[in-house]
């Protein structure tokens, strides 16, 4: 009888610990999604600051909805501009050469201005256990990316800024 219940145990504790972590993965990804969707509000409260204050704006209220499982020192948030849907650039926020983020992620790109397109990406690297399950992208280090993306276009406000 003990044999059996340790030929058993062990697959089941794995099983356990497998599904609790991608559960944790799911919650984390699924908060950064809620943070992020909850936090494209400030374009249109923040209107005429300038983007670094934006960008700010943004980071603080995406690390309110993802504590305290996140650290808000890991995360990283994107801007990027464009004048048309058709114009957007999907990258990923990884090198892929190198495995690290991508040199020019976690910063505003373009001009914020009436009828421009806002692409804003909210991500994270995470370190788990196993080598499979819910997320693809990996970094060399072998944590995962949980990307989160929010997309919006501005009808009547702009922000300001200087070198815009």
């Amino acid at each position: 009888m003990a044999v059996e219940f340790a030929l058993v145990l062990f697959p089941l504790c794995i099983l356990i610990f497998f599904v609790l972590e991608n559960a944790l993965v799911f919650w984390v990804t699924s908060a950064l999604d809620n943070g992020l969707d909850a936090s494209m509000r400030q374009f249109y409260v923040q209107s005429g600051t300038s983007a670094t204050s934006l960008l700010d704006a943004v980071r603080s209220e995406v690390c309110r909805q993802v504590n305290p499982f996140v650290r808000c020192e890991n995360l990283k948030i994107d801007i990027g501009v464009y004048d048309s849907f058709t114009r957007i650039e999907r990258t990923s926020p990884i090198d892929p050469a190198s495995g690290t983020w991508r040199a020019d992620f976690g910063i505003q790109h373009g001009c914020l201005t009436k009828g421009s397109v806002v692409v804003v990406q909210a991500a994270f690297a995470q370190h788990t256990f196993q080598k499979f399950g819910v997320v693809k992208t990996q970094f060399q280090d072998g944590s995962w990316l949980i990307n989160a993306t929010s997309v919006l276009q501005l009808e009547g406000n702009t922000t300001g800024g200087s070198g815009c």
